[in-house]
């Protein structure tokens, strides 16, 4: 494992999938390195009836309100970004002060590096794999340059654990490729009252390197399955150039009770989605 870790070193830090169906991910656009680092804020969202986004044209944290408090789901690049989702909780009429874990999705500095800011500020606990801690720690280029604060982890999670605050709980469902212990997230919420399950696929950058390539295409099968079997409706992203993801956002924050949400997928859609994602390693691979 420490092998992968190394050699993740040495990768890019996305080489996203094409696709000629919008539905799952667009063609990257030319400055997509550009885009990685545009600090410019979206307007903070609701998506569903309590779960949230906020963050940068770049990337973005999503948090689900629970009685009990805020899961948090990725921190983004850095202090500047963790006051950034201060701000977007406190315009949505959240209160950041109850967040109480920070789920990060995988070891690069663009999902941790406002975690340690928030742990320290809110007493909130960190959630990570052990393996990607590692590579948090070992890497310090790239997208783990100095600009992203390493943090402590509080808690470290395997497949099939589960991540529970009031009624609310967050599956782990292990996905290494995009990073060696990379994870996706499944969790159940509403949309206007009616019950949805929600699946964030973790990492969707394909690594270069043929052994992770091998394990991204296990981990697509893996969570697919997982997926399926609880029933999930609807899917996430942390990084909104995928997938029309800023205009979904814009219709999310402008849509009426009742009216369609962009994020609901449906059965029939979120099995073109895991095709998708299929085709997309499939393509690599095939390469190869």
């Amino acid at each position: 494992m420490f092998k992968l870790i190394q050699k993740t070193a040495l990768l890019s830090l996305l080489l996203l999938p094409v696709s000629t169906n919008t539905t799952f991910a667009s063609e990257p656009p030319a400055n997509i390195k550009a885009i990685l680092h545009d600090n410019t804020p979206l307007a903070p969202a609701k998506v569903f009836d309590n779960v949230y986004c906020i963050g940068t044209k770049s990337v973005v944290a999503w948090a689900i309100k629970t009685e009990k408090g805020i899961i948090l789901i990725d921190a983004m690049w850095d202090d500047t970004d963790a006051k950034t989702i201060i701000n977007g909780m406190k315009k949505l009429g959240l209160n950041p002060e109850e967040i109480k874990y920070i789920i990060v999705t995988h070891g690069h500095g663009d999902h941790y590096g406002g975690a340690n800011y928030l742990r320290n500020k809110y007493n909130a606990k960190v959630v990570m794999t052990k393996v990607d801690e590692i590579l948090m720690n070992t890497l310090n280029t790239g997208a783990n340059s100095s600009r992203s604060p390493k943090t402590p982890v509080d808690i470290y999670v395997n497949d099939g654990d589960k991540i529970t605050l009031g009624q609310t709980s967050v599956e782990i469902v292990e996905t290494p490729g995009h990073t060696p212990g990379g994870i996706s997230l499944i969790f159940p919420t509403t949309n206007d009252g009616k019950k949805e399950v929600v699946a964030m696929w973790g990492g969707t950058g394909i690594p270069q390197d043929k052994e992770l390539q091998s394990a991204y295409k296990n981990s697509v099968t893996h969570f697919e399955k997982k997926s399926k079997d609880m029933n999930s409706t609807s899917e996430i992203t942390a990084h909104l150039f995928l997938d029309n993801g800023y205009n979904k956002l814009d219709i999310a924050n402008n849509r009426k009770n009742g009216e369609s949400n962009p994020f609901i997928r449906g059965e029939e859609g979120m099995d073109i989605y895991f095709k998708e994602l299929h085709q997309s390693i499939d393509k690599i691979l095939n390469k190869n």
